[in-house]
Parts: C-alpha cells; structure tokens; sequence
C-alpha cells in the first residue's frame, strides 16, 4: 500500500471507520464498478463480510451502487466526500458537546460529598459561569418554590450571560422567579424578578455577583486578566445563612 493510501486508511479509522471498511473503498478506488465477488477477491475478506462493509459504505455516502439485468454493481465515490464525513463528524462533536453542558451541571449536583462537610467547586472562564447558570436553573426546577435570591454589581453583569444569552427567558420559561438587589444602577426588570437596589460605592472593589439557591451559594467575580470565574459552595448551613441575610437587607431596602 503507497502512503497515500496509508494516510487515507488512517483518516478513514479516525473517523470511525474500521479497518477492513477503509481497506475495502481504497480497494474499490482503484476498481471499475464490480461486483462484490471482485471486491472479495481483491481485499481478501470473505464476500459476507465484504456485502455488509459495502452496505454501510453506501449508506454513509463512500460507495455508490447500480444494477444491470440482475447484478449489482459498486463503485467507489470521490475521495472528496470524505470532507462530508468530516463535517457529519463535527456536527456529532457539537451535538454531543451541547449535551454535555446539559447534563454535567445534574451529574455534578448528584455528586456525593464527604459526610458532614460542604462541597465546593471552582469554575473557570466564561464555560464555567455557563456550567454554574444552568446548575442554577437544574437545582431550582426542582425545588417546591422554583427561586433564588442573588446580589449584582454593575461592574459584572457583562460578563454573567455573553456565552448564555438566553439564560433569562429559559428562567422564565422554566417558572424560576429571581429576586435581586443590585449595587449600582442599571440591570433590566424582567417578568419572573424583582430588584431592589444599594447605592454603588466608590471604590472599584465591589465586582461580584452571588446566587443563592437551594442549598448552595455561587459566588461569581472576575479576575485581574478579566477572566471570569466561580465558587460554589453546597452546604445547607452556609446557604441559610446567606437567604437569612439577604432577607433581612431586603425588608430594609
């Protein structure tokens, strides 16, 4: 086998064919359109096995087939409809990788912690803000009152929702009410949410923001390279202190 062959054996493995699959279009590439008789004879592998390789072959767009009187015959497609696989390949990749944000956040909540001791987990970029919101959203859906309390700063809100635009309507739609109180002007009314507000400070410091939901309270900053990142803390006993002081500040306001 010459190296151009060898390469496209190894790009076809890669995606996801098997060998004997990769084995069998190099074959018919440098075959007319025959029979799967022929096809056998060329690679070496037994006409039953050959009949189903070629089948999958068709199916996935790599073998083209044609019938004269009562006889099948098969050709390989162009080389060029492996960029097809290549970008079904990707579409799988980004399906599965929407899953996985969907499901991680529920599988993290899941996690069991040492008896007695709270859980705390570090999240790191804009990924990682997104992991937190949509663990927000999985731990209030299921609790009796869908709600969490939480405290904005102005200087963040940019960077809470850029990669989960659609956070706040899936909040809605999910029946998640939100009450804030927000340091510093500014911060849209929305249906589902209420806000209060404390004047914004002068000083530069105040750059957080902090959801309190369930048993468990994120809180969520931005470092000095302006990479955002996240803790969340899950503890019953730290998580009622929290609701029990942003309660008392929200009578006052």
């Amino acid at each position: 086998m010459n190296n151009d062959n060898k390469s496209i054996e190894q790009l076809l493995i890669q995606l996801g064919l098997s060998e004997a699959e990769a084995i069998t279009y190099l074959a018919l590439l440098e075959l007319e359109a025959v029979s799967i008789r022929k096809v056998a004879e060329s690679t070496g592998i037994n006409r039953g096995t050959t009949y189903e390789i070629i089948k999958k072959l068709v199916g996935i767009g790599l073998v083209s087939m044609r019938h004269s009187g009562q006889r099948e015959y098969y050709s390989a497609e162009s080389p060029e409809k492996i960029f097809n696989l290549l970008q079904d390949k990707r579409k799988e990749l980004w399906q599965t990788q929407e899953l996985a944000k969907e499901v991680i956040p529920g599988l993290l909540a899941q996690k069991a912690r040492p008896q007695g001791r709270p859980l705390v987990r570090y999240y790191e970029d804009d990924e990682g803000i997104v992991t937190i919101l949509k663990d927000v959203l999985h731990t209030c859906a299921k609790l009796d009152i869908p709600e969490y309390c939480a405290y904005s700063s102005k200087s963040l809100r940019q960077y809470m929702y850029r990669k989960f635009p659609q956070y706040t309507q899936r909040r809605i739609d999910e029946g998640i009410n939100v009450r804030v109180i927000a340091v510093g002007e500014g911060g849209e009314k929305v249906d589902a949410s209420e806000r209060k507000w404390l004047d914004e400070p002068n000083t530069k410091a105040i750059s957080s923001y902090v959801l309190i939901y369930g048993n468990k309270v994120a809180n969520i900053s931005i470092s000095n390279d302006f990479t955002p990142y996240g803790v969340v803390i899950e503890d019953e006993g730290v998580a009622s202190m929290q609701r029990l002081l942003f309660n008392q500040l929200w009578k006052v306001l």
